[in-house]
């Protein structure tokens, strides 16, 4: 004879579906409808430029600061 744990199916796994789906920066209450000029104002992954260029423009900002920081407490001798 079975267990009463062997007939039962799991449900550990399944997880309820939220009713609610708003979330809480923009509840449902409080939302207006998107004018035209928000929505061209949204920034795109499409609008923003290539990854790399964005890493070297940081990175070259980045060492800039670094080497005034250097210059003026006396680090780097200019």
């Amino acid at each position: 004879m079975k267990s009463d744990e062997s007939q039962a199916p799991k449900t550990e796994n399944n997880v309820p579906v939220a009713k609610n789906t708003t979330s809480h920066y923009n509840p449902a209450s409080k939302s207006e409808p998107l004018t035209q000029v928000q929505a061209d104002s949204v920034i795109t992954r499409e609008d923003m430029p290539n990854l790399g260029f964005r890493i070297t423009v940081t990175a070259i900002a980045i060492g800039i600061i670094l080497f005034i920081i250097g210059t003026y407490y006396g680090i780097i001798n200019v």
